[in-house]
């Protein structure tokens, strides 16, 4: 719309993705229906995300296609009106990265400190404020909006809660799994000082220590 596009042919909308228009389903958070809606959801996103403590670029990136995929499949799985009106915007996103923003202060403080008190508050209430939404259907705050953000699909927001929080469970499982099996260079090396130390006399041993010193040295395993 900006640049002088049609918006509507970047809406997420299920019969013309499957008529072979598969590119709505990367550009539909990108379009927004009105500089008010735009404003909203791009000024959260932002703060959120600058706001994570994750620091690694992946991992952020991963709650963020996380939370798009969330709430993209339980709008189109749960709400019909999706094929007329369409999908759009960034505020599945935005909650998505709101739980995972909580999760980690929680995470990172004791559950003493007023800042893991913070994060719980903060995690209630977004998980509460998604779940009024996708039960009853109506958006909370919704005169916030002022007429000036289209038809909102409430169940997206907990959807993209839903998509952030599996992706925060799957890479900590994933990085503690990595943490408890030796990497396999380090086996490597193991394997290879075993064999040297079986091969070698037992005199050569006692009498030549400084070459297995040396050899220990310039180890991986043995920094």
């Amino acid at each position: 719309m900006l640049f002088g596009l049609d918006f509507q042919v970047m809406i997420f909308q299920p019969g013309a993705v499957r008529g072979g228009e598969w590119w709505r389903v990367l550009t539909h958070p990108f379009v927004h229906v009105t500089w008010y809606h735009l404003l909203l959801d791009a000024s959260a996103f932002f703060l959120l995300y600058n706001g994570l403590l994750e620091s690694r670029i992946i991992r952020r990136l991963a709650y963020v296609l996380a939370g798009a995929a969330g709430s993209l499949l339980l709008s189109w799985l749960t709400a019909p009106a999706i094929a007329t009106n369409g999908l759009c915007g960034l505020s599945g996103i935005a909650h998505g990265l709101m739980a995972v923003s909580a999760v980690e202060m929680m995470g990172s403080q004791s559950p003493r400190s007023p800042e893991w008190r913070i994060g719980a508050f903060t995690f209630a209430l977004v998980v509460g404020k998604a779940a009024y939404e996708a039960t009853t259907g109506h958006i909370f705050f919704d005169f916030l909006y002022f007429g000036m953000v289209g038809d909102p699909v409430a169940v997206s927001h907990a959807g993209g809660i839903v998509g952030g929080l599996l992706a925060m469970l799957l890479l900590s499982t994933f990085g503690r799994s990595r943490n408890e099996n030796p990497p396999a260079q380090r086996q490597s090396a193991l394997a290879s000082s075993a064999v040297l130390e079986d091969a070698t006399p037992q005199h050569n041993r006692e009498d030549h220590p400084a070459p297995l010193l040396a050899a220990c040295r310039h180890s991986p395993f043995g920094r």
